[in-house]
């Protein structure tokens, strides 16, 4: 006998079931039922009352049903949607449950499309707390999708629960028997897909996991014409990476939802409690990069701190680099012990001179202990102290001084370092490892001499970096073995051309030379190759070299932020657009402090173009600094680009009166003037950069941004091409540059791509 093929006929409004519920209209409808609104006629409440298709109810008979529904209904939690009553009314099955006013996750993504990422992660949470106290019961939902979440108060809850009991009951026949599959084909576990009627709490953890994919992506993982397709494809094939379709996602929100998107159940995690506390940890470590963001309920860290400056308490001030040295190398010894959360030196350094209560610290960069000290130096004697203090109440945990001669810093940096494991240990982080000791020197005179050299490179000032270059090469005579001195010339020379705005090739040369020195000595240091890498990109313009290194460099080191910062550019310039804007957020992940960063993250965006995400990083850029002048010229660039001249003009013409502007800065405004129509006063910058050039170098790259403001092509790539002959890193991003736009097309344009090997890349 075959099961009857006509769906659920429609109830009209009025329409009395079993003369208990009064039809009032239809909700919705699905694979498995129409639900409609009803009132209740007894109580006179608002109930959804979901009839179920007569195929599916044949198939499943009645008293089966009826039976598991009144069985699933025993399930009582907050966060799960009751079951009320279950009947059979003129040959149809139904059940019903509370109606829930908030509506469901599926209208709210069919409005919104995407949810913020705490958002996603709130309604997970709560999702995962209803399936873990069902399955702790002994039910799995097999049905998990976002029709089945309902908002209530500001909770999100779980509807339908046992409703898949009752339809593949494992002691019964399965309803697949009848040629009817239960679920939903884009939130199936591949083994529901394939047809196992055996299914235990990891299949519910990856419905979960599709759900939350959608949140964030705008999509589930897997899509298709037909529901077999759909199956099949849970089954053979991987879902495209999030982080491409929703760059800012956090990396350990990836990784937890890539578990638990496992193709094997043994790779998932084994609840949905471990799933959703995945989550919760991950997001609440990327919250040191947004402390803004940080949503109600996710505050205090547990298992992170922050080494804030040492404070220099010599008489002689030129003794702050040894404190500041010292802070950095407690900074890289924690950073590297597994399962401690260190912030990042940049983090750090912003509150250097800025005392702030140790509660307030805590909130600020989301850890959970600050260490802290002072530095004295008398002559060759050395006093250091420090501190170890909770964050939550202001706790003093452990306290130290050592009085020891400067010649012993190595060994006092040490001890420092494996007393504070060893005192963490004995309160929340028992199982911390101890922190790995490296020696990239044993001369204590040339350490002293790299930290001098890195203490002046850290200014960004061109007489830092020309201080930071003597220091490194007096290191380097004291020791020539020193791979980080000849990294820390590198450095030097790379940051010398951004910061004098002079003919690269000499800087980039001795750049190179010294980066491929150091890594001669130590191939291992994340540092050498990212400085290697840097050159290669910016000025050799070998595309897959540098890519290379850069790979190799987080290879050395995944927690060395710059590897990926520098590295987003790179990428953006081939038009790797999604693969830069991952490794850009990365770097803010790991360096949440860092103003380049942010403003890196910005450019990444514009050569995206997207343009309201590349403003909202360059607003917390200026926000994090409002004196760096960089930040100002790349936010009226980005203003001028998105077609707003007039903001652009304004803060164009703040960061112009800026002790660091330069002939960047005035073409950039001469752009934006020139979009806003006011091409005498960009025309008279012209002429100023132009009386400038008589005197001195003036880039290239400035008269191109003014030609192209003005809308002169042929001028715009006649200094175009100067810029290249110059070898100025504009050109690596010719192919994905916005202001470019104009001369796209042109013939001399294409040539440039050729000459550049951009046209393929």
């Amino acid at each position: 006998m075959q099961p009857p093929s006509t769906p659920v006929p429609p109830l009209r409004a009025g329409a009395l079931l079993a003369d208990r519920y009064r039809i009032v209209r239809e909700l919705g409808h699905g694979g498995m039922a129409t639900v409609y609104l009803a009132d209740e006629v007894k109580y006179g409440r608002p109930v959804a009352v979901k009839v179920l298709r007569a195929d599916l109810g044949f198939a499943l008979g009645a008293e089966r049903f009826l039976r598991e529904i009144g069985i699933a209904a025993r399930l009582s939690h907050p966060l799960l949607v009751p079951l009320i009553d279950s009947g059979e009314w003129e040959g149809m099955v139904y059940y019903v449950s509370a109606y829930v006013e908030g509506g469901s996750l599926r209208e709210r993504l069919r409005r919104d499309r995407t949810l913020p990422v705490a958002e996603a992660v709130r309604i997970t949470v709560d999702v995962a707390a209803a399936l873990d106290f069902a399955h702790r019961a002994g039910f799995v939902h097999r049905d998990v999708k976002p029709e089945n979440v309902l908002f209530a108060d500001g909770h999100a809850l779980l509807a339908d629960f046992g409703i898949a009991r009752a339809t593949c009951d494992d002691d019964a026949e399965p309803v697949t028997a009848a040629g009817l599959a239960i679920g939903t084909p884009e939130y199936m576990s591949p083994e529901q897909a394939s047809g196992e009627s055996r299914l235990d709490a990891r299949s519910d953890v990856y419905g979960l996991a599709c759900v939350l994919y959608e949140m964030l992506a705008g999509e589930p993982p897997f899509s298709g014409a037909a529901p077999r397709t759909i199956m099949a494809r849970q089954v053979t094939e991987e879902p495209r990476p999030l982080r491409a379709l929703r760059p800012e996602v956090p990396s350990g929100v990836e990784a937890a939802i890539v578990r638990a998107l496992a193709k094997d159940p043994d790779r998932r995690f084994a609840s949905t409690a471990d799933f959703a506390a995945s989550l919760q940890a991950s997001l609440q470590a990327s919250l040191q990069a947004e402390p803004m963001a940080r949503p109600r309920g996710y505050a205090g860290a547990t298992r992170s701190l922050a080494v804030l400056p040492f404070v220099n308490a010599s008489p002689d001030p030129e003794n702050e680099y040894l404190s500041d040295g010292i802070t950095d190398e407690l900074i890289d010894a924690l950073a590297k012990v597994d399962g401690l959360r260190v912030a990042s030196r940049t983090s750090v350094f912003a509150l250097k001179g800025k005392p702030q209560d140790v509660r307030a610290i805590g909130a600020l960069l989301d850890c959970s202990v600050v260490l802290e000290g002072t530095v004295r130096r008398a002559g060759h004697q050395l006093r250091i102290t420090a501190q170890l203090t909770s964050t939550d109440d202001g706790r003093l945990l452990w306290s130290q001084r050592y009085d020891r001669r400067v010649a012993d810093v190595f060994e006092i940096q040490d001890e420092i370092a494996r007393t504070i494991v060893g005192t963490l240990r004995a309160t929340s982080f028992a199982d911390l490892a101890a922190p790995p000791v490296r020696r990239h020197t044993e001369s204590a005179t040339a350490y002293r001499l790299y930290l001098r050299g890195r203490y002046e490179w850290n200014r960004r000032t061109r007489e830092g970096v020309a201080a930071g270059i003597r220091y490194f090469e007096q290191a380097i005579a004291e020791d020539p073995t020193y791979a980080l001195a000849y990294t820390g010339l590198a450095d030097c020379y790379a940051l010398e051309v951004d910061y004098r705005s002079i003919p690269v090739h000499d800087g980039f040369a001795k750049a190179k030379d010294y980066a491929r020195r150091a890594i001669a000595l130590d191939d291992t240091l994340a540092e050498a190759h990212t400085s290697l890498a840097w050159s290669l990109f910016a000025y050799d313009w070998a595309w897959d070299e540098a890519g290379r290194e850069f790979r190799r460099a987080i290879e050395c080191d995944p927690r060395y932020a710059t590897a990926h910062q520098w590295y987003a550019f790179a990428l953006a310039s081939r038009g790797a657009l999604d693969e830069a804007l991952v490794e850009g957020h990365t770097a803010v992940e790991l360096d949440g402090g860092s103003v380049s960063a942010r403003r890196s993250l910005g450019w990444a965006y514009y050569y995206a173009r997207r343009y309201a995400d590349s403003r909202y990083h360059l607003d917390r850029a200026i926000a994090m600094d409002p004196n760096a002048e960089e930040n100002y010229r790349t936010l009226g660039l980005v203003l001028a680009i998105e077609g707003n001249p007039d903001e652009a003009t304004r803060v164009l013409e703040e960061a112009a009166a800026m002790p660091e502007a330069g002939s960047y800065t005035r073409g950039t405004l001469a752009y934006a003037l020139a979009r806003g129509g006011r091409t005498a006063e960009a025309r008279a910058i012209l002429a100023e950069l132009t009386a400038q050039a008589e005197q001195g170098y003036v880039s290239p790259v400035a008269f191109a941004t003014v030609h192209l403001g003005l809308g002169e092509v042929e001028p715009a790539l006649d200094w175009t091409e100067r810029a290249l002959e110059a070898r100025r890193g504009w050109l690596a991003y010719l192919r994905v540059n916005p202001i470019m736009d104009p001369m796209r097309g042109h013939p001399r344009f294409d040539a440039l791509l050729t000459r550049m090997r951009l046209r393929d890349a």
